[in-house]
């Protein structure tokens, strides 16, 4: 009997394949679909939320980012966007949002399933984002942050009609390119691989600073990471102090749209521009994320 019992808990804590695949859940009349790689480990497990760059779709942002998180015992998530678009608060001219889609809906009822399937523990769940992924995952920052236990924004940047002064601190990391051809570091029009416009953004100087004031932050730090390769890049840190949660910004120079770390094709970086080597943007993600996890 003893042996018995001991193997069934072994399968109810060991058994990724029931976890892993494609999921469905019903958000306001409409079927939306993401991604789980289950955790290879006890569960209820801490989870990061993957959200894919503008026109693009979940498996792209996972081959590019190549987490490992999940033989860490971590859940990895990969949602789609209806139409490859998120509602991340960018607006038109009319002051009407591109999307329609409830996007904060659909995050909080893919939380609400797995932590319904005892996948997934709902207070160790974790956001990131490239290009307007990222700016999706501030609006969850902003508007729903008691879905996020810390987020890490990648080429992205802080819609204007995005408010984000009052709620509780959350941990956060940016990683931003100063050259970045679409996503302007020192804000403007949002500008797609097509050439067209989509909404505007702030200064990342000015999105920072407020979102120093929303973690108590005090003064902030700088330092220049060792250039390890002859990329025609070089990538600072900022570190703010005294922070009721941390607030982390890498600053690249040189790079473009592009995510830190990935080695893409010349195609690509003629389209988008350099990318970085001196800093792996996954590894960082994941050692910002797991620091997190252990206060």
């Amino acid at each position: 009997m003893r042996l018995l019992v001991t193997v069934l808990a072994l399968i109810a804590l060991a058994s990724p394949a029931a976890a892993a695949g494609k999921y469905e859940v019903q958000v306001g009349g409409q079927t939306r679909t993401f991604k789980i790689e289950a955790p290879q480990g006890p569960r209820p497990a801490p989870a990061v939320v993957v959200l894919h760059d503008e026109g693009l779709a979940a498996g792209r942002i996972q081959r590019i980012a190549s987490f490992q998180l999940n033989r860490d015992g971590w859940a990895e998530i990969y949602p789609e966007a209806l139409g490859g678009q998120w509602n991340d608060g960018q607006k038109r001219s009319n002051g009407k949002p591109y999307s329609k889609a409830d996007d904060l809906g659909f995050m909080r009822a893919i939380v609400a399933r797995l932590a319904d399937d005892g996948i997934v523990d709902p207070r160790r769940v974790f956001f990131v984002g490239s290009s307007g992924g990222g700016a999706m995952v501030l609006r969850v920052v902003c508007e729903a942050p008691e879905l996020a236990a810390g987020a890490a924004v990648v080429v992205a940047g802080q819609p204007e009609e995005l408010e984000c002064i009052d709620g509780p601190p959350v941990p956060l990391l940016f990683i931003q390119s100063e050259s970045d051809p679409l996503v302007p570091f020192d804000g403007g029009p949002v500008r797609l691989p097509d050439g067209s416009e989509r909404g505007r953004v702030l200064p990342a100087g000015e999105s920072l600073a407020r979102l120093a004031l929303r973690n108590n932050c005090g003064y902030r730090d700088e330092f220049q990471i060792t250039d390890h390769f002859d990329d025609g890049t070089r990538v600072r840190l900022r570190a703010w102090r005294g922070c009721a949660e941390p607030l982390l910004q890498f600053i690249v120079e040189g790079a473009g749209h592009t995510w830190p770390g990935n080695r893409n094709s010349a195609r690509v970086e003629k389209t988008l521009g350099r990318t970085s080597r001196d800093i792996s943007a996954t590894f960082e993600i994941e050692a910002f994320f797991k620091q997190a996890l252990r206060k």
